[in-house]
């Protein structure tokens, strides 16, 4: 009853200010203030995706889809497969991006190709979603864009991508980043060599290779169980008005395609359990 009062409260207080006009219909659900508490249906908005005279509505769409609860049902996994090479870079970055949250480990072959896309946000995207699914035949394009990518956030996001493979070129490829320009990609070199080592040497590439000259038989043994970054999405409106709710909890998760029965991919208490 309290939360009700408070709720008719504001509303008549952005009524006061003309945010909230008493009475008007904008003859839209979809308008306005309200237009959180009316989504589109998802016909709607699945139609909207294929809008081939506006890039704009296929992105949103894309998004809308994506984030939604429904969005890794099977229609909607093939709809980000068949836009995922839209000429519009916005798009494809969208694609990709869902791709990533909802794919498969069988579509890191086509995420791939767009570690070399022409525009620099769509190969961030791709690196991102190949930081959500596991599949060996991503690590040489992720080495080779750590390594020759013109953007920072693109060779970033590739070193946290190898933070899952533990193999002897991807450990000499983040100790060659450790040398990289842009402080956020030696940061991110760094972390992905503890996560595959559970040493910490730092920035210090010579440490690191001094280290592994006398582990080359056991160079992964303490490997970290690695869990791909999580984007925690600022919250909405409602969600600000609706303050007696608890904001959910974000829980770490691995990439789709690792096997569980392997002991270097366990979580902790699950390798202890097993002992």
């Amino acid at each position: 009853m309290r939360h009700g009062i408070v709720i008719l409260g504001i509303i008549s207080l952005l009524s006061l200010f003309g945010v909230v006009t008493p009475g008007c219909d904008s003859g839209s659900k979809s308008d306005g203030l309200f237009s959180g508490m009316f989504p589109p249906e998802p016909g709607e908005v699945a139609r909207e995706a294929f809008n081939v005279y506006d890039p704009d509505k296929r992105r949103k769409s894309v998004n809308l889809l994506s984030n939604a609860p429904w969005g890794g049902e099977a229609p909607y996994l093939k709809t980000y497969r068949l836009l995922v090479d839209d000429p519009d870079p916005t798009v494809r970055a969208a694609c990709l991006r869902a791709l990533g949250k909802h794919g498969e480990p069988s579509d890191v072959a086509a995420i791939l190709p767009y570690l070399k896309d022409k525009t620099d946000f769509v190969r961030w995207e791709a690196a991102k979603a190949l930081q959500r699914l596991h599949d060996p035949s991503a690590v040489d394009p992720l080495l080779e864009a750590l390594r020759d990518d013109d953007e920072a956030d693109v060779r970033a996001a590739s070193a946290n991508a190898l933070s899952q493979y533990p193999l002897p070129r991807v450990f000499q490829g983040l100790i060659g980043a450790l040398n990289d320009e842009n402080y956020a990609v030696v940061v991110e070199s760094e972390r992905a060599l503890e996560t595959l080592t559970g040493e910490q040497f730092g920035e210090d590439g010579s440490r690191w290779l001094a280290w592994s000259e006398n582990h080359e038989s056991d160079l992964f043994l303490g490997k970290d169980v690695y869990y791909y970054p999580q984007f925690v999405p600022p919250p909405t409106f409602w969600q600000k008005m609706q303050f007696w709710k608890q904001p959910k909890q974000i829980v770490p998760q691995q990439p789709a395609g690792i096997d569980e029965t392997d002991p270097l991919f366990r979580k902790p208490n699950e390798t202890a359990a097993a002992k």
